[in-house]
């Protein structure tokens, strides 16, 4: 529902649109979200596409702490799924199969590691993810062993080369 007018017209209310993605859409995106943690499954729920929510979320600070809250609910709970189906699996086990338990292939640190990964990246797009602090000190690192490395290897090289001119004199005297 919005207010519209212009051209000297009186200004008047308006419905929603059918692809307006209003208060109503939200809250269903919002809920579906935190019962799935799948953007675009909820998008579709709420009849919208997942461009709309991506681009909601980066122009609106409201939505994206309400879309920031149903993501940490949605991670808890599949940690709570994850949790809960592994322990299923270990009680059903034998005491042989448990001591190498593992969820369809995986094992639980695996499977644990994944929904950090998906805690740390879910909701980014290309370009959303800036460097940290301790990525330019590593790369700084890397690079320093590299040229450590490369003048090494240039001083192997060099004194390769002089032993071989040492060699060749003493061969002509």
């Amino acid at each position: 529902m919005g207010i519209v007018g212009g051209n000297g017209c009186e200004l008047q209310r308006r419905g929603e649109r059918p692809n307006e993605f209003g208060l109503e859409r939200q809250e269903a995106f919002l809920s579906a979200f935190a019962q799935s943690c799948n953007i675009r499954v909820s998008a579709k729920k709420a009849g919208v596409s997942d461009s709309t929510i991506y681009k909601r979320r980066r122009d609106d600070p409201e939505f994206r702490a309400a879309f920031a809250a149903a993501q940490d609910h949605a991670t808890a709970l599949l940690k709570a799924e994850l949790v809960s189906r592994g322990l299923r699996l270990l009680r059903a086990a034998t005491p042989k199969q448990a001591d190498g338990a593992a969820l369809a292939g995986m094992d639980a640190k695996l499977l644990l590691s994944l929904v950090a990964q998906h805690e740390r990246n879910v909701g980014r797009e290309l370009g959303d993810q800036n460097p940290r602090k301790s990525d330019a000190k590593e790369a700084a690192a890397r690079l320093q062993a590299l040229l450590i490395r490369m003048r090494l290897e240039r001083k192997r090289e060099e004194e390769q080369r002089r032993q071989e001119r040492q060699e060749r004199l003493e061969r002509k005297r």
